[in-house]
């Protein structure tokens, strides 16, 4: 079994990072204190959280250490989760979003060198008790890294989702199907997966074009992702554009042209949307053949 090397581990560490400040950072300013009814965050305190994670598998590589790899239980700095929950749900002025996000640099910085300075032993299990358990949980650096990005990742997603939602309800006509197909187009033709999926429901359907003569249809969130995220990595410069749209009802018909290559291929279609709640049901697609 191949296993990632710790600089490769780094550099998509380091990738989950950028692609979550990116995100986050070009959020609405007017909708940073977002928070959806149930959450533990706001959209702007998502950085307060993230940064208290970050801390957090910081101390548990700093006891990993201090033990020499023995049994260990990492302990958080007195009060350092409960702030941050209390934190992650205030009012963010823009100083206190933009000193988070500085954190957020600061503190993957940190986490990085602590992995760094393990040297060989970045893959080196030791046998960590976590909060109240009586079993420990053996746990190297790398697994640390691949929890980190990983939450990096999630947090992505969970970002356009949010924007998504804080959309529609700021903004009545976003709830209008045609408005909301017209944003999944533009995220379709940027290739912002994230984005997309923030646009669809959690039971979405889409009907591909492949194989013929039927296609193949894909159901929820999870296999439609892996899908976009298949698609739009295989295809060499795809260029999606609209050539048509309008709406009856809750449901959107969309022609449009899609080409690779640079324009050395190309296809024409339709697509068949049904929107329920503000996000794409379905997507049903439909070549010329």
């Amino acid at each position: 079994m191949q296993t990632i090397s710790a600089h490769d581990a780094l550099a998509a560490f380091n990738k989950g990072r950028t692609l979550f400040l990116d995100k986050l950072t070009a959020v609405p300013a007017e909708s940073v204190n977002y928070l959806k009814p149930g959450d533990d965050y706001s959209l702007g305190g998502m950085a307060v959280h993230v940064n208290f994670v970050l801390e957090h598998y910081a101390g548990v590589l700093d006891a990993i250490v201090a033990a020499d790899f023995a049994e260990c239980r990492p302990q958080d700095p007195a009060g350092l989760e409960e702030r941050a929950i209390l934190r992650a749900k205030s009012p963010l002025t823009t100083d206190l979003g933009s000193a988070e996000v500085a954190a957020t640099r600061r503190l993957h910085g940190i986490v990085a060198a602590k992995v760094e300075a393990l040297g060989s032993d970045w893959s080196r299990k030791a046998p960590v008790l976590f909060g109240d358990a009586s079993e420990p949980h053996p746990t190297s650096a790398a697994d640390v890294l691949g929890w980190l990005t990983g939450h990096y990742e999630e947090h992505v997603t969970h970002i356009a989702a949010l924007v998504g939602e804080w959309t529609r309800e700021s903004s009545p006509a976003a709830a209008d199907p045609l408005a909301v197909v017209t944003e999944f187009n533009r995220a379709f033709a940027r290739g912002d997966v994230p984005a997309v999926m923030g646009l669809m429901t959690e039971d979405c359907i889409f009907d591909n074009t492949n194989p013929a003569p039927d296609g193949r249809l894909l159901r929820g969130q999870q296999e439609v992702r892996i899908f976009w995220e298949e698609f739009f990595a295989t295809t060499d410069q795809p260029r999606f554009e609209t050539e048509e749209i309008f709406a009856l009802g809750d449901r959107v018909v969309a022609r449009w042209r899609f080409s690779w290559g640079g324009g050395e291929g190309h296809v024409r279609g339709v697509d068949l949307f049904r929107v329920r709640d503000g996000k794409v049901a379905e997507k049903l697609a439909y070549v010329k053949g």
